[in-house]
Protein backbone atom coordinates (compact mmCIF):
# COMPACT_ATOMS: atom_id res chain seq x y z
CA UNK A 1 0.00 0.00 0.00
CA UNK A 2 1.23 3.50 -0.84
CA UNK A 3 2.53 5.33 2.27
CA UNK A 4 0.25 8.33 1.66
CA UNK A 5 -2.79 6.17 1.12
CA UNK A 6 -2.52 4.51 4.51
CA UNK A 7 -2.96 7.97 6.06
CA UNK A 8 -6.34 8.34 4.32
CA UNK A 9 -9.58 7.20 5.88
CA UNK A 10 -12.93 6.42 4.23
CA UNK A 11 -14.05 10.06 4.57
CA UNK A 12 -10.94 11.28 2.73
CA UNK A 13 -11.67 8.78 -0.05
CA UNK A 14 -15.29 9.99 -0.21
CA UNK A 15 -14.10 13.60 -0.47
CA UNK A 16 -11.64 12.72 -3.24
CA UNK A 17 -14.23 10.67 -5.14
CA UNK A 18 -16.77 13.48 -4.88
CA UNK A 19 -14.27 16.11 -6.08
CA UNK A 20 -13.24 13.82 -8.94
CA UNK A 21 -16.87 13.70 -10.12
CA UNK A 22 -17.99 17.23 -9.14
CA UNK A 23 -15.06 19.64 -8.79
CA UNK A 24 -17.39 22.59 -8.14
CA UNK A 25 -19.30 21.03 -5.25
CA UNK A 26 -19.81 23.47 -2.37
CA UNK A 27 -18.26 22.72 1.02
CA UNK A 28 -21.76 22.60 2.54
CA UNK A 29 -23.00 20.05 -0.02
CA UNK A 30 -19.79 18.07 0.38
CA UNK A 31 -20.27 18.00 4.13
CA UNK A 32 -23.78 16.63 3.74
CA UNK A 33 -22.68 13.98 1.25
CA UNK A 34 -19.72 12.71 3.29
CA UNK A 35 -21.16 13.23 6.78
CA UNK A 36 -19.01 16.11 8.06
CA UNK A 37 -19.40 19.83 8.65
CA UNK A 38 -18.32 22.18 5.87
CA UNK A 39 -15.38 23.40 7.98
CA UNK A 40 -14.13 19.83 8.61
CA UNK A 41 -14.37 19.12 4.87
CA UNK A 42 -12.37 22.28 4.17
CA UNK A 43 -9.66 21.20 6.65
CA UNK A 44 -9.42 17.78 5.05
CA UNK A 45 -9.27 19.27 1.54
CA UNK A 46 -6.45 21.59 2.61
CA UNK A 47 -4.54 18.60 4.07
CA UNK A 48 -5.06 16.63 0.85
CA UNK A 49 -3.85 19.62 -1.19
CA UNK A 50 -0.80 20.11 1.04
CA UNK A 51 0.13 16.43 0.67
CA UNK A 52 -0.20 16.84 -3.15
CA UNK A 53 -2.87 14.13 -3.40
CA UNK A 54 -5.11 16.89 -4.79
CA UNK A 55 -2.97 18.54 -7.48
CA UNK A 56 -5.50 21.09 -8.72
CA UNK A 57 -9.02 21.83 -9.88
CA UNK A 58 -9.88 21.82 -13.56
CA UNK A 59 -12.72 21.99 -16.02
CA UNK A 60 -12.93 19.18 -18.57
CA UNK A 61 -13.11 20.92 -21.95
CA UNK A 62 -14.39 19.14 -25.05
CA UNK A 63 -11.76 20.20 -27.59
CA UNK A 64 -13.79 18.93 -30.54
CA UNK A 65 -16.73 21.16 -29.65
CA UNK A 66 -14.50 24.10 -28.84
CA UNK A 67 -12.60 24.33 -32.10
CA UNK A 68 -13.08 21.24 -34.29
CA UNK A 69 -9.78 19.87 -33.05
CA UNK A 70 -8.76 16.29 -33.73
CA UNK A 71 -6.49 14.37 -31.40
CA UNK A 72 -3.70 11.98 -32.27
CA UNK A 73 -1.93 9.59 -29.91
CA UNK A 74 1.70 9.33 -30.97
CA UNK A 75 4.22 6.68 -29.97
CA UNK A 76 7.69 8.23 -29.82
CA UNK A 77 10.93 6.24 -29.84
CA UNK A 78 14.11 8.25 -29.41
CA UNK A 79 16.93 7.25 -31.73
CA UNK A 80 19.87 5.94 -29.68
CA UNK A 81 18.13 6.63 -26.35
CA UNK A 82 20.15 8.26 -23.58
CA UNK A 83 19.20 10.10 -20.42
CA UNK A 84 20.56 13.35 -21.90
CA UNK A 85 18.49 12.94 -25.09
CA UNK A 86 15.40 12.17 -23.01
CA UNK A 87 15.87 15.38 -21.00
CA UNK A 88 16.25 17.42 -24.21
CA UNK A 89 13.07 15.85 -25.63
CA UNK A 90 11.10 16.42 -22.40
CA UNK A 91 12.18 20.05 -22.14
CA UNK A 92 11.27 20.69 -25.78
CA UNK A 93 7.89 18.96 -25.61
CA UNK A 94 6.88 20.95 -22.53
CA UNK A 95 6.77 24.17 -24.56
CA UNK A 96 4.60 22.89 -27.42
CA UNK A 97 0.96 24.01 -27.04
CA UNK A 98 -0.43 21.36 -29.42
CA UNK A 99 1.05 18.57 -27.31
CA UNK A 100 -1.69 18.21 -24.71
CA UNK A 101 -0.21 15.27 -22.81
CA UNK A 102 3.06 13.39 -22.63
CA UNK A 103 3.90 10.25 -20.71
CA UNK A 104 7.24 8.46 -20.45
CA UNK A 105 6.58 4.73 -20.79
CA UNK A 106 8.42 1.42 -20.63
CA UNK A 107 8.54 -1.05 -23.50
CA UNK A 108 9.12 -0.69 -27.21
CA UNK A 109 8.57 3.09 -27.22
CA UNK A 110 9.82 5.86 -24.93
CA UNK A 111 6.87 8.28 -24.86
CA UNK A 112 3.18 8.48 -25.61
CA UNK A 113 2.05 11.97 -26.50
CA UNK A 114 -1.34 13.34 -27.43
CA UNK A 115 -1.42 16.05 -30.07
CA UNK A 116 -4.39 18.34 -30.81
CA UNK A 117 -4.56 19.59 -34.40
CA UNK A 118 -6.99 21.14 -36.88
CA UNK A 119 -6.85 18.13 -39.18
CA UNK A 120 -4.27 15.77 -40.61
CA UNK A 121 -2.30 18.43 -42.52
CA UNK A 122 -1.96 20.55 -39.40
CA UNK A 123 -0.92 17.47 -37.43
CA UNK A 124 1.80 16.67 -39.97
CA UNK A 125 3.08 20.27 -39.78
CA UNK A 126 3.30 19.94 -35.98
CA UNK A 127 5.28 16.71 -36.25
CA UNK A 128 7.64 18.17 -38.87
CA UNK A 129 8.20 21.16 -36.57
CA UNK A 130 9.01 18.81 -33.69
CA UNK A 131 11.49 16.86 -35.82
CA UNK A 132 13.16 20.12 -36.92
CA UNK A 133 13.34 21.91 -33.57
CA UNK A 134 13.58 19.45 -30.66
CA UNK A 135 17.30 18.77 -31.21
CA UNK A 136 16.80 15.04 -30.77
CA UNK A 137 16.11 12.40 -33.38
CA UNK A 138 13.08 10.15 -33.00
CA UNK A 139 10.77 7.81 -34.85
CA UNK A 140 7.02 7.95 -34.37
CA UNK A 141 3.80 6.08 -35.03
CA UNK A 142 0.53 8.02 -35.29
CA UNK A 143 -2.77 6.72 -33.94
CA UNK A 144 -5.68 9.06 -34.82
CA UNK A 145 -8.30 9.13 -32.06
CA UNK A 146 -11.79 8.40 -33.40
CA UNK A 147 -13.64 8.88 -30.10
CA UNK A 148 -12.83 9.22 -26.42
CA UNK A 149 -14.55 6.51 -24.43
CA UNK A 150 -13.16 7.10 -20.95
CA UNK A 151 -10.88 9.56 -19.21
CA UNK A 152 -9.71 10.51 -15.75
CA UNK A 153 -12.82 12.59 -15.14
CA UNK A 154 -14.93 9.42 -15.29
CA UNK A 155 -12.71 7.59 -12.81
CA UNK A 156 -14.55 5.70 -10.05
CA UNK A 157 -11.98 6.37 -7.33
CA UNK A 158 -13.65 4.19 -4.69
CA UNK A 159 -13.80 1.16 -7.02
CA UNK A 160 -10.22 1.73 -8.22
CA UNK A 161 -8.84 1.81 -4.68
CA UNK A 162 -10.85 -1.28 -3.80
CA UNK A 163 -8.97 -3.21 -6.49
CA UNK A 164 -5.70 -2.46 -4.67
CA UNK A 165 -7.21 -3.67 -1.41
CA UNK A 166 -8.26 -6.91 -3.17
CA UNK A 167 -4.63 -7.48 -4.20
CA UNK A 168 -3.39 -6.99 -0.63
CA UNK A 169 -5.62 -9.68 0.85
Amino acid sequence: MNDQRKDLDRIDIKILALLQRQGRVTKAAMGELVGLSASRCWERMKRLEKSKIIRGYHAEVDLGRLAKLSTFVVQIKLTDYSYAKAKVFEAGIAGLPNVISCQAVLGGVDYLITVAAFGIEHYQTIMEHMLDTLNVSFDYVTLPVTKKLKGEASLDLTALLATAEDLET
